[in-house]
């Protein structure tokens, strides 16, 4: 177990230098993160003793991520609990903080014992976490914290790749400049690393060792049940990555696991910034009351361009159809059904089975304003 996790360690410690080449020496020494590589160690420790009947729990799907398609490891927070509940709630309180420390634990466990060696992004996901939220109790205080939240899904956007990782070449010095994490929109370097170098605007993006994921928006919405009485329905934008994409459909009532984000609101800033320069296009005679831009707050420097959102790492259905178990049509069974069923629905069930009007019934039922 040591011998692992020392060599899981070196590895950490390697992924987490942003080294521009060996030749470029960085002004700023980089600010080691003690409690996430702590979480690191004591989250991998748990994927390494977490066992069920005597073997690894999470093995047999640690070996699965080494398929093209796999890329992220579903954990249960009730195991998690249940090995340290110090631990969970660290990770509870600080998920957004710890969740790239908990990503590289999943990969240093796929490597060393699911012998898996392909370089990919690794993912971490929970399922099973005890308390669920309703979307109006989401507020600021719980932005960066692990939540579980239950809405219906009202409309879904395409998916496409998503740069969460960019490799930036300078168009200066030609230096290359490797992992500029993207926050949630388009982010070049803040200036080129090589100290000689001036640049801070003109980089090229290397689209082949850049990395990408699977993106997808949904918006979810209050339901009528728990609407508060004379309110009007709030929604809120939820962020899909990797493999829990197309997992929600329009009209699915889902619970969503992650955390509540703040994120650049794009939209208003391209028009702040639009109204802006359509203000300095005025007619000749009025070049005297409208003498262009006056400071930065026109530019939309001073507005609020940020808002709410929902950055999901698993999708579970809640539908109240077979359970809230969400079933392939194709591989049901009546007897799974059955299983899924009380005893008194499954005789309800047979007892309209042996009807003779079965049919007429339905129909009425369904269409009662129907005729001919």
């Amino acid at each position: 177990g040591g011998k692992c996790q020392q060599k899981g360690g070196k590895k950490c410690t390697e992924g987490g230098n942003m080294d521009v080449s060996d030749r470029v020496q960085t002004t700023q020494p980089l600010v080691k993160d003690e409690l996430g590589h702590r979480v690191q160690k004591l989250f991998q420790d748990f994927l390494e003793g977490c066992t069920e009947d005597g073997e690894l729990k999470y093995l047999p799907d640690a070996k699965e991520l080494g398929r093209p398609e796999r890329n992220t490891l579903t954990i249960s927070f009730q195991d998690l609990e249940e090995y340290s509940t110090r631990l969970a709630n660290v990770i509870q309180e600080h998920y957004y903080r710890l969740y790239p420390y908990l990503c590289r634990a999943v990969r240093n466990f796929a490597k060393d014992y699911g012998e898996v060696n392909i370089e990919k992004e690794y993912y971490a996901a929970f399922v099973d976490l005890p308390t669920r939220h309703k979307v109006r109790e989401l507020t600021t205080n719980k932005v960066g914290s692990l939540l579980r939240i239950s809405s219906q899904v009202v409309r879904t956007h395409p998916v496409h790749p998503e740069l969460v990782s960019g490799t930036f070449m300078c168009l200066e010095c030609q230096t290359v400049i490797k992992d500029v994490e993207q926050q949630f929109k388009y982010s070049q370097p803040s200036a080129c690393q090589n100290p000689n170098c001036p640049n801070r605007k003109r980089f090229l993006l290397d689209i082949n060792a850049s990395k990408f994921v699977d993106f997808q928006k949904v918006r979810i919405q209050e339901t009528q049940q728990e609407l508060p009485r004379g309110s009007i329905p709030r929604s809120l934008e939820v962020i899909l990555r990797a493999e829990a994409v197309e997992l929600a459909q329009a009209g699915d009532k889902c619970d969503f696991i992650g955390t509540l984000i703040v994120v650049p609101d794009v939209s208003q800033i391209q028009t702040s910034v639009a109204s802006a320069e359509t203000s300095t296009r005025v007619k000749g005679g009025e070049g005297l009351d409208n003498d262009g831009v006056r400071g930065l707050k026109i530019l939309g420097v001073r507005d609020l361009t940020y808002r709410l959102a929902f950055l999901a790492c698993s999708v579970v259905p809640t539908e109240a159809k077979f359970g809230g178990i969400d079933m392939n049509a194709e591989g049901i069974t009546a007897a799974m059904i059955r299983e899924q069923m009380t005893e008194e629905e499954w005789e309800r069930i047979y007892t309209m089975s042996q009807d003779r009007q079965l049919y007429q019934n339905l129909i009425t039922s369904l269409f009662p304003t129907i005729h001919g």
